[in-house]
């Protein structure tokens, strides 16, 4: 009996979850960079998300840029690239964790500033966001 892709895809999804919220006690579920990519997209869709991340992109301002100043310094061009950063913003609008898709020299400077950052009050807690870096 072969079964449909799409339920093929719906017990693989099924068993992930599953298997990615079967943390031992304890320990805490560590988040990857696709599932941070995943749940910032899911977020971006909302009416909530839209209005979150017009004041996200007006707070970073305050920070980004003098960090990613400081972490180009001295880095050859080819060795500055572009990133996208997964920030889940606690309900204070502190940073809970950050991950880079893909990690380089530049993100690996920036991530206590992204760490340490002040972000805009979410709609709810545990709120995942996308931050394009684009170096050129």
């Amino acid at each position: 009996m072969r079964r449909s892709v799409k339920a093929t895809a719906a017990v693989a999804a099924l068993l992930f979850y599953l298997w990615a919220g079967a943390a031992a006690p304890g320990q805490q579920r560590r988040a990857t960079p696709r599932m941070a990519r995943e749940a910032a997209e899911e977020n971006a869709k909302t009416p909530a998300g839209r209005r979150y991340e017009s004041a996200l992109e007006s707070s970073l301002d305050k920070w980004l840029r003098r960090s990613l100043e400081r972490c180009v310094k001295g880095i050859k061009k080819e060795q500055a690239l572009s990133f996208n950063a997964y920030v889940q913003v606690g309900e204070k609008g502190d940073a809970e964790d950050v991950l880079f898709e893909p990690e380089t020299d530049v993100s690996r400077c920036a991530e206590p500033d992204f760490r340490g950052a002040k972000y805009p009050s979410p709609p709810q807690t545990s709120w995942w966001v996308k931050v394009e870096v684009l170096l050129k």
